[in-house]
């Protein structure tokens, strides 16, 4: 058994994620951050299972890369 690197993915945008949304000061902010992942979760609905599941897989990094961007133009330092 195998360590479940698209599970650890994931959890790790979804943390970035909270933090992003809890640090936004807008409510533009909050309703774009809370409205991805709905939206990836769709993807996932609407593709067939092999193709949603590696293009939520793609857009769950895209996420946290965006959070990540985010903060540190919110000036938290994330090393």
């Amino acid at each position: 058994m195998g360590i479940p690197y698209a599970a650890v993915g994931i959890g790790i945008a979804v943390l970035f994620g909270v933090w992003s949304f809890i640090v936004a000061e807008t409510a533009k902010a909050r309703a774009v951050i809370a409205g991805v992942p709905i939206a990836i979760f769709l993807v996932r609905a609407v593709l067939p299972p092999a193709a949603g599941g590696l293009v939520a897989l793609f857009l769950w990094v895209i996420y946290g890369i965006g959070c990540i961007i985010f903060l540190r133009l919110n000036g938290l330092d994330i090393r």
